[in-house]
């Protein structure tokens, strides 16, 4: 069976020699792209690409009375930092082209490290903080792994990492290209946006200039989080949401 294609839309040339590619695509939990979508209201940041598929649902994203693609990517060109983002609930089948064309975009547009991040269940009987979610680091490569032990990051020695993340984990070390996952504990059924803004915060460490105000964006990720899972939930056809609800 083919796998599905995932193409870029190219809006306007940037330049992000050394910089950094955020990946904000939901594929195990919402924080990377509560994270991603935090940053991109807090930091000045230009709409660059559309990305498309026609494995994608028939959507647009209405902001302003204007029409959005469900899946975009945005740049600041001063901090070279670009984030890739969507609201889409992708099928596991569009995990590695996703994957791999982030990738590619970050090679071709010069970026020196892709960060992605996914959720760490707390192990039974560990002290959960659904306040201030702990965050660790893997990395595809060792120079990697460096970077985040400079931003502070303690590593995660073992463990699993899957979806989105962990095929650009493989590739990465496939590649010998930095890639470092960030993996938030998250107390279950406890709402994502506190651990999505323990990611931002993370992510302003590994982007040099990409401040983030905490304060404000644990009130703005919770907003942003009732919005993406009023979206994903509307991506679900009525007889599907029945089985899954009840």
């Amino acid at each position: 069976m083919a796998e599905p294609i995932i193409e870029i839309r190219k809006l306007k040339n940037v330049n992000l020699k050394g910089g950094v590619l955020v990946d904000g695509f939901p594929s195990v939990g919402l924080a990377n792209a509560i994270a991603s979508e935090c940053l991109i209201h807090s930091l000045k940041t230009e709409f660059v690409a559309m990305i498309d598929s026609p494995a994608f649902p028939p959507l647009s994203i209405v902001r302003n009375a204007m029409p959005n693609c469900p899946a975009r990517v945005y740049a600041n060109e001063e901090l070279k930092l670009a984030m890739f983002v969507s609201e889409l609930n992708l099928d596991a089948s569009l995990f590695r082209p996703a994957a791999n064309l982030m990738l590619e975009w970050a090679l071709h547009s010069n970026c020196d490290l892709i960060v992605s991040a996914a959720d760490l269940p707390y192990e039974e009987g560990e002290a959960a903080d659904a306040l201030s979610p702990q965050v660790y680091a893997v990395g595809s490569t060792l120079h990697a792994l460096r970077k985040a032990a400079e931003a502070g990051i303690s590593p995660a020695l073992s463990g699993t990492v899957s979806g989105i993340p962990a095929i650009l984990l493989n590739e990465g070390s496939w590649r010998n290209y930095d890639v470092i996952v960030l993996l938030v504990k998250v107390v279950r059924d406890a709402p994502d946006f506190r651990a999505g803004a323990a990611i931002a915060e993370a992510l302003a460490k590994l982007a040099p200039g990409a401040k983030c105000d905490v304060v404000a964006l644990l009130k703005e990720a919770e907003v942003i989080e009732k919005t993406l899972k009023k979206i994903r939930s509307e991506q679900v056809p009525p007889s599907t949401k029945e089985q899954i609800y009840g």
